[in-house]
């Protein structure tokens, strides 16, 4: 599993937050998503062998939202590759 945050432009209120929340989840292998109204930022956890963090922004600007950046997290793996896709 792969974690990912994302800063986007244009979320607005809670209804932007369901639209990202119900495009984000009709990808398959997306399995959690957080989404902060507050810092206009989306955290998708997904399985980077079904999907990935290209389709995810191609989803979001499907629906009108750009990422405005990514935010890496410095031990977000879960160790089970042993380190091969960090």
């Amino acid at each position: 599993m792969q974690i990912e945050t994302m800063k986007l432009n244009g979320i607005t209120g809670e209804a932007c937050a369901e639209k990202i929340n119900d495009a984000l989840l009709n990808i398959k292998g997306v399995n959690d998503i957080i989404i902060s109204l507050a810092g206009s930022k989306a955290t998708v956890q997904f399985d980077e062998e079904l999907t990935s963090l290209q389709e995810l922004q191609a989803t979001l600007a499907r629906v009108g939202y750009s990422v405005e950046a990514l935010e890496k997290k410095a031990s977000g793996c879960c160790g089970g590759c042993g380190g091969a896709h960090v």
